[in-house]
């Protein structure tokens, strides 16, 4: 989403600036991978790019550093329009300050940076500190920060916010209903470790910062000054960070009831979404749970205390994943305490049943657990009968084979037709969130394409089935069992269903918890399309063009054509 417009719009007035106002000459390299602007886009808040932008911005060049610039009088501005002096230092490019003097007077109306020294140590910090997935462990994990997301519930229609702190070991993940007003109004907005961190700075600071970032890519860097730099940028990291906390920042709520995520509360009767409550008494339930449990499980946030704050709804946002994927990467993980002392290191374990598990339905429906030796989750999907645009589709994922879920699943949005998701309006079942929220299909074509991966609806449904499963967890055991599960036509009620069979199946068979993120650490959330290895390529539908573990498929698929049929 970030990538789709802040990229394009960032990378043109960046470009444009390096040309009109640096000009061509002594200029030389190209940026060192390919999403190294993508990233920059995400970390700096700079003017919409409008034809004065960059009259605007060298005209304040000139104003703050004019005899450093000799600018063409003719009306058409090109990059030969500015030009080299004579004693401009033969390593520096034009527009940066070659002495500490120069420097100094450059940022002289600075509010944020009282140096260039400053300026560039946040340059560096923007550019290699970034979210990342967080490294599975053996033991139980939870954040080690709180983390508030707001949005608007798909079901209430109004605006709900849920809190997601750490907790103990062997607590497991917990629901709690909240008075209003008790999540602080500005905790949404924390933002330290992320790629918003900046946005505090002026639109001049935020120019610099930018060219700044440029300057550090096209330079030619040996391997060596790579490696400083990356450890410069972690000691950096390090000073800003903001302090862990513990589960005693968070104490309980005057006659509050946690909802555990088990099983034992799940609602019968579930249509869209899955509901939580406690044996009659609907005043704290909670709805809506399966895509942030999902991100839990799957980002193995093991211990968690959740706070919901309004009408009891975890918010839609876009229908993915992704946010609660992006924020667990922003505030880290880490061991979660015991409270009784020791180590910090509690063990986790997973379920490992050895029989074969089969729930039926209606209209073909089926789920089937198989033993295996891993983790594999196969879905499929048809609804030719509703639409030919989502029509049948087939995803198949093995956490430990086939990439990050943050990659292969976060970002596959909820789906549906036009024509359900007006009956539902009219019902009063749905009350927010449409084209924002969801993929639709209208007929046979798609109403707010494109899709964000290939398979995109098949890969939601497996994102909703991890978070489903995630119920089956207790303390100290991991929810998604070891073995191939194999879901078609499936629903929440049947993912219910089959996930009671299989625990009462599985009693006292564990084995060791499975670490599904232990690749090769890849910066996943620098806001391109699916955080790719540097020899993966997408085209602008989101297919994959080439490279490893990209998905069941085992040849490259044709481009789409959002006006057939599939």
């Amino acid at each position: 989403r970030i990538a789709s417009s802040t990229f394009s719009t960032l990378f043109r007035l960046a470009m444009g600036l390096h040309w009109w106002s640096y000009g061509s000459s002594g200029i030389g390299g190209t940026p060192t991978a390919a999403t190294a602007p993508a990233r920059l886009a995400s970390r700096a808040r700079v003017a919409p790019t409008t034809p004065t932008t960059s009259s605007r911005f060298l005209a304040r060049r000139r104003r703050r550093g004019g005899e450093r610039f000799v600018v063409a009088a003719a009306a058409p501005r090109s990059k030969g329009d500015i030009e080299r002096r004579p004693d401009d230092p033969p390593d520096t490019l034009p527009g940066f300050p070659a002495t500490r003097e120069a420097a100094q007077a450059d940022i002289a109306e600075y509010a944020a940076f009282r140096s260039w020294s400053e300026l560039r140590d946040a340059a560096l910090d923007d550019r290699h500190n970034f979210p990342t997935t967080p490294t599975s462990k053996s033991y139980q994990q939870t954040v080690r920060r709180a983390f508030t997301i707001l949005g608007i519930g798909m079901h209430s229609g109004e605006v709900e916010a849920v809190r997601v702190c750490p907790a103990h070991a062997n607590e497991g993940r917990y629901f709690v209903r909240v008075p209003k007003g008790h999540i602080p109004e500005d905790s949404w907005k924390e933002t330290t470790g992320g790629a918003f961190a900046r946005d505090d700075i002026s639109d001049e600071e935020a120019e610099d910062l930018v060219l700044e970032q440029l300057r550090s890519m096209l330079r030619h860097t040996t391997k060596a000054e790579l490696e400083e730099e990356k450890r410069r940028a972690e000691e950096l990291r390090r000073k800003r960070e903001l302090p862990a906390q513990t589960p005693s920042d968070f104490p309980a709520v005057a006659g509050e009831k946690r909802v555990r995520a088990s099983l034992d509360n799940v609602e019968e009767g579930l249509r869209l979404s899955m509901k939580l409550s406690l044996e009659g008494d609907d005043d704290h339930s909670v709805i809506t749970t399966e895509h942030l449990l999902s991100a839990l499980e799957a980002m193995g946030v093991d211990d968690a205390r959740i706070e919901v704050e309004g009408n009891g709804e975890i918010p839609i946002l876009d229908g993915s994943a992704y946010d609660y994927v992006y924020q667990i990467g922003r505030v880290g993980l880490v061991a979660a305490a015991d409270p009784a002392g020791g180590d910090g290191q509690t063990p986790r374990k997973s379920f490992k049943p050895s029989e074969v598990v089969m729930v039926t339905g209606d209209n073909e429906a089926f789920i089937m657990f198989t033993p295996g030796e891993c983790t594999k989750l196969t879905y499929g999907i048809d609804f030719t009968y509703k639409s030919r645009a989502i029509g049948k589709q087939w995803e198949s994922w093995t956490p430990t084979e086939d990439g990050e879920y943050s990659d292969f699943l976060a970002r596959a949005r909820t789906f549906g037709t036009m024509k359900d998701v007006m009956a539902y309006f009219r019902a009063g079942v749905l009350r927010g969130g449409l084209e924002n929220s969801a993929l639709l299909a209208n007929a046979d074509q798609w109403w707010n394409p494109p899709m964000m991966l290939p398979n995109e609806c098949a890969r939601h449904k497996m994102l909703d089935l991890i978070g489903d499963l995630s119920l089956m967890a207790e303390p100290g055991m991991a929810g998604v069992p070891i073995g191939h599960i194999v879901a078609y036509k499936a629903n929440h009620n049947m993912h219910a269903e089959f996930a009671k069979k299989l625990k009462a199946s599985a009693a006292g068979a564990t084995a060791e918890s499975e670490l599904w993120n232990v690749f090769p650490s890849r910066e996943v959330m620098n806001f391109s399309p699916h955080g790719l290895d540097d020899d993966e390529t997408y085209d602008l539908l989101g297919v994959r063009k080439g490279g490893p573990n990209s998905n069941s498929m085992k040849e490259d698929p044709p481009p789409l054509d959002w006006n057939a049929t599939y």
